[in-house]
């Protein structure tokens, strides 16, 4: 009755880490800019595009990784799979 089940939990991956502080990156300078608005009246536009251009090529690359990680983890299956079926029939 007073035994704890153990918790199996997989490690954070650095991935998600990236996404997550770019996340709470992006949410601060979002905020930064709106006060900088507040009190100037206008933003600076290079930066903003500059910041956004380089997140989201960040993201991009982040994707192109686990999309080229994933489609190598398939063909390895593939192989596994035909291997077995070959020595089995």
């Amino acid at each position: 009755m007073g035994r704890k089940r153990a918790k199996h939990r997989k490690p954070v991956g650095t991935m998600n880490v990236i996404l997550a502080l770019l996340g709470v990156f992006l949410l601060a300078f979002i905020v930064a800019m709106i006060v900088i608005f507040v009190r100037q009246g206008s933003t600076p536009d290079i930066l903003i595009g500059g910041v956004f251009t380089l997140c989201g090529t960040e993201c991009g690359i982040m994707g192109w990784i686990k999309n080229h990680k994933e489609k190598a983890q398939t063909r390895k299956w593939e192989l596994e799979d035909r291997e077995r079926s070959n020595r089995d029939g």
